[in-house]
């Protein structure tokens, strides 16, 4: 299986992605956030295969974001 974590602001495009991925043959949605800080606080524990980041999220961007997990998560996607 593929594990993937999303992090996205609008609720509804969060959870209609975490919807396609649990429907996807080989893929299971961790986990999903509404902002970078609560994700790079979960992220490290579950180490995702793959993390889907939105760019413009409140406070710190996608950009910054996807900086720091590549740090704290180096084999995540």
């Amino acid at each position: 299986m593929i594990a993937v974590s999303i992090v996205e602001d609008i609720k509804d495009v969060r959870e209609g992605l975490k919807k396609m991925i649990e429907s996807a043959p080989g893929f299971l949605c961790l986990s999903a956030y509404g902002n970078a800080e609560d994700a790079l606080k979960d992220l490290p524990e579950i180490k995702p295969d793959i993390v889907l980041m939105d760019i413009n999220l409140p406070v710190m961007n996608g950009i910054d974001c996807i900086k720091k997990v590549k740090k704290i998560c180096p084999n995540s996607l």
